[in-house]
């Protein structure tokens, strides 16, 4: 039997033949005349299993049936034509039209992690130069700098985040001194989901000749944005978690007059033009004027394949769509929580600006019978098929739900019921 000759979509057998047909016109069909998709029948596009409550986007997303599709075809076409995967900036192209940046700013990395680490390490610090970062890091976004810090004797400040933009904008500019050389901060931080104020953050480093670095792991696929109206100088993002690529793809942007100055540590294939060992001395040509000369050696032509079909499928359902969606899920999510009372710590502010799709809260201890109700409610959780995240970080010690636009408010009622089933029961 042919690897694709059926497979199980919504309940239903369907021959691989009618499946991108039917993805085509799953997206295609509109309600009301004001474009409302019908969500029900976009979460026939994914294989995640009808029994498990996904609420854990932000750790990674799930992939659609056409990614899945895209990658597997690509695997196949190269080994039976023997085809090498070659770099072309078809992803990179389409991932600048998203975020509002040129296609030669963008390099396609393995993920987030990897991109900060271009950036941490191409700027030019000294000792006692101070970089700033929040108390919300994940070890991806901060491991970096705490380790130049350990290596070159660079300075970490943290400050805190706070109930309101405004507020948190504030306990940034205090951090600041004259030594203060970078900021550093998650757009949307893994932790307790809150959206930063980045827009006015890069405006003030701007204002103080600071350097400006955006770990942008979660907005990509989740809110829309815009590098360019940001103002930020550096940008790392990720293609696997909220736009549904496939795992082990990341982006980094950095601004095009930046580039220049901005050192690299690995050069391979595709990172110059050309290179001579037969010259005396052997000659290594120019570095190319694109930040994809960071992108370098042989790659997964297959997860780049993968990765612009999820960026087509956004396209297809429509940013803004999808935000309106994930916010949606995301508020009903938090009043149905904050409708339970001095039971729930709410860590993720109410105002609309600093929330979007993930909601970080406490269960509070003196409400409950349970020992480490948090991490316990999230095993707890898993137990009944339901999977979302305890943030252990930094003794955060809460509970993080994700919910994407293939999330349902039935499946948010069962997370609800199933929080006051363990923790007040």
């Amino acid at each position: 039997m042919h690897r694709k000759s059926f497979l199980t979509l919504g309940g239903s057998l369907i021959t691989a033949g009618s499946l991108k047909s039917l993805h085509t016109n799953i997206l295609d069909r509109t309600f009301n005349n004001k474009t409302d998709l019908n969500w029900e029948m976009i979460r026939t596009l994914f294989p995640l299993k009808r029994d498990v409550t996904f609420l854990n986007n932000g750790t990674m997303g799930i992939t659609p049936y056409a990614v899945l599709e895209t990658v597997q075809d690509e695997f196949q076409r190269i080994a039976e034509t023997a085809q090498y995967p070659h770099h072309t900036d078809e992803l990179e192209s389409l991932l600048a039209k998203t975020i509002g940046a040129d296609a030669n700013e963008i390099a396609i990395t393995k993920n987030v992690s990897e991109g900060i680490n271009h950036i941490c390490w191409g700027l030019d610090l000294k000792k006692g130069d101070e970089v700033i970062l929040t108390k919300h890091e994940h070890v991806g976004g901060c491991a970096a700098w705490l380790y130049r810090a350990k290596k070159d004797g660079i300075v970490i400040k943290t400050f805190d985040l706070a109930f309101t933009a405004a507020q948190s904008l504030e306990n940034l500019n205090a951090a600041i001194t004259k030594k203060t050389k970078v900021i550093a901060v998650p757009h949307i931080p893994c932790t307790i989901g809150q959206v930063l104020p980045v827009k006015e953050i890069c405006s003030l480093a701007k204002s103080k000749n600071i350097v400006s670095c955006i770990d942008g792991a979660h907005p990509l696929g989740m809110v829309q944005f815009n590098v360019k109206d940001i103002g930020c100088d550096y940008y790392a993002g990720c293609l696997h978690k909220w736009m549904l690529g496939p795992i082990g793809t990341g982006w980094m942007y950095i601004r095009k007059d930046l580039l220049a100055e901005t050192k690299i540590t690995h050069v391979a294939a595709y990172s110059m033009d050309t290179f001579n060992m037969n010259a005396n001395p052997p000659q290594l040509g120019d570095l190319i004027d694109k930040t994809s000369r960071y992108c370098y050696g042989t790659f997964s032509g297959p997860l780049f394949k993968g990765a612009l079909k999820s960026l087509q499928m956004y396209h297809q359902i429509g940013g803004e769509n999808i935000e309106n969606r994930v916010k949606f899920l995301g508020g009903y999510l938090q009043n149905s929580l904050l409708e339970i009372g001095d039971g729930i710590e709410m860590l993720t502010p109410t105002e609309s600006i600093s929330r979007a799709a993930q909601i970080g809260f406490k269960i509070n201890p003196s409400k409950t019978k349970k020992e480490k109700p948090n991490i316990g409610f999230a095993n707890y959780a898993r137990s009944k098929g339901m999977i979302l995240r305890h943030v252990g970080e930094n003794d955060i010690d809460c509970v993080r739900v994700s919910t994407h636009y293939y999330n349902s408010t039935d499946e948010i009622d069962l997370c609800i019921k199933l929080l006051k089933e363990y923790a007040f029961g």
